[in-house]
């Protein structure tokens, strides 16, 4: 293993309770419910549309577009603000000098992603930044395989660190390692239910590395 694709919301950006704010925001506008941080640890997954129905909401009623789309707003006002996990950037730095290369992979937006990634300094320590390409339906499989061909790398070549159980699922469309971390967008009981090491703190996830 020698390159460590990193998750980028949840992971490396301190979003989890703006995600939560966000949800509120929209909750908000259309007249439902709100959630608390545990609701949405517990609740979300990918595609985002199931996390809302599994909250009850009905996106025959309540327009999954018209929810994105209020959210998407309140969000990229945010996301800059709230800044990376403590620790993150010192560990990228440690392993960049360590000579791991890496690599951000994401399910957002990319012109989003670039812009959130130049501001917070993340750019000169990874190889390759991917998310959507515009509002298509692309799988963030599909932009894994594509990153990874880019850079020629194969699933052994890799791991993926990510916050979520679909993280998990996704290491194994692409055939790499995976570890989690369970400081993000879900819990540490869903996230251990997968089988993968969960590491605790930055420090951890570096040892593990190592030992890989």
């Amino acid at each position: 293993m020698k390159h460590i694709i990193w998750d980028f919301n949840g992971t490396l950006l301190a979003d989890a309770q703006l995600g939560v704010d966000c949800d509120n925001h929209v909750f908000d506008t259309l007249g439902l419910p709100r959630i608390t941080l545990a609701d949405y640890r517990a609740h979300m997954t990918m595609p985002v549309r199931d996390f809302y129905t599994s909250l009850g909401v009905d996106l025959n009623v309540y327009k999954y577009e018209t929810i994105s789309r209020i959210w998407l707003d309140r969000f990229n006002q945010h996301a800059v603000a709230v800044g990376l996990v403590p620790g993150a950037m010192e560990s990228i730095a440690r392993l960049y000098q360590q000579g791991f290369t890496q690599s951000i992979l994401s399910a957002s937006y990319e012109k989003s992603l670039m812009e959130q990634c130049t501001a917070l300094g993340l750019v000169p320590y990874m190889n390759a930044i991917s998310g959507l390409g515009d509002e298509s339906a692309q799988k963030k499989t599909d932009i894994g395989r594509a990153q990874m061909a880019h850079l020629g790398l194969c699933g052994e070549d890799c791991v993926l660190v990510g916050d979520m159980v679909a993280d998990s699922e996704l290491a194994d469309h692409l055939g790499a390692h995976c570890v989690l971390v369970p400081w993000g967008h879900n819990s540490r009981e869903r996230l251990e239910k997968t089988g993968r090491h969960v590491a605790g703190s930055f420090e951890e996830l570096e040892q593990w590395l190592k030992n890989l």
